[in-house]
């Protein structure tokens, strides 16, 4: 019924983790492909030790040379032979149970483009913190909170090729840019909404980092990305400006003046498309709250952008 897709760069110390949660599962991907991402460690033989080990298992080693998660997961895309397919992390854990909960949905709702769930955050410090979510379909929500992430998306394989797969040209935000993208082509989206699933861990070596600066213009991209995919959608223009400022405040928070000037200069463009002078002062005003270290700036943005939008 479904294809399970891991890709991998120089995970031999998550792996074993990831692999084992796999096997915790209640119900078993129908295909699993992993995907060695130019690894230099010992990646690959510890996919190879688990596929040898478990031969039951539907496992099919492939590699893609080209560096970057979304082009190896576009090689494993092109790869698959079910009707549905999910991506997963080679660092994080799979809960045992989300497998069903998804199927279940599937035969009930077979008319889905995409089942969706909320996630659970792992910090170094051991603190868990589910994702928070809007349980909608709505492209501002997923602007504003980034409620769609790689572990919370299953999505019907035709649609997602439908959609051009992941942008092998952003290395950061590219599953934020995915399930925006995902939403302008208004899917049939049904949610999980009876308990976050996954631990997705966050740490130094994880690919969202633990900081905003040091991955500066691929995060610049991304909005550029998203506002070229949102055209002239008012209520998408005015969000993106949004996060925009908020970035450029999180940039100005860890002193990195010229990202925060760059970002702040998106966020003007996007709003010199729109009407209301009233806009740019409230851009500047998120973008000094933050920079001051003040928290949840994308609820007061996203509060603002659902009042202005149904006026």
């Amino acid at each position: 019924m479904f294809t399970l897709i891991i890709p991998y760069h120089n995970r031999e110390r998550f792996l074993p983790r990831t692999l084992h949660s796999l096997l915790q599962s209640t119900v078993q991907p129908s295909q699993i492909i992993l995907v060695d991402n130019a690894s230099t460690d010992a990646s690959r033989q510890v996919c190879e030790q688990f596929a040898c080990e478990h031969p039951d298992c539907p496992i099919q080693l492939i590699a893609e040379s080209k560096p970057g998660a979304c082009h190896a997961r576009n090689k494993a895309l092109q790869m698959v032979t079910e009707e549905w397919v999910y991506f997963f992390d080679s660092d994080d854990e799979l809960s045992p149970d989300y497998f069903q909960a998804v199927s279940r949905q599937v035969q009930q709702h077979p008319s889905a483009d995409m089942i969706a769930c909320a996630t659970v955050r792992v910090y170094p410090d051991g603190r868990r913190a589910p994702r928070e979510v809007q349980y909608s379909a709505d492209p501002v929500d997923q602007i504003l909170s980034g409620q769609l992430v790689t572990q919370g998306m299953f999505l019907k394989t035709a649609f997602l090729q439908r959609i051009g797969g992941w942008n092998g040209h952003l290395p950061r935000w590219n599953d934020w840019e995915l399930g925006l993208r995902a939403l302008l082509h208004n899917p049939r989206v049904v949610w999980l909404k009876d308990k976050p699933y996954h631990s997705v861990c966050e740490h130094a070596e994880s690919i969202t980092g633990t900081d905003f600066s040091s991955s500066a213009q691929a995060l610049l991209t991304a909005l550029q990305t998203a506002a070229s995919e949102v055209g002239t959608q008012s209520r998408c223009l005015f969000a993106l400006a949004c996060r925009s400022y908020i970035l450029a405040g999180n940039f100005a928070r860890e002193n990195s003046i010229e990202s925060a000037n760059q970002a702040r200069q998106q966020g003007n463009a996007m709003l010199n498309k729109l009407s209301g002078r009233w806009k740019h002062i409230f851009g500047r005003i998120l973008y000094h709250y933050v920079r001051l270290g003040g928290r949840g700036a994308w609820r007061i943005a996203l509060h603002v952008v659902r009042h202005t939008s149904s006026q």
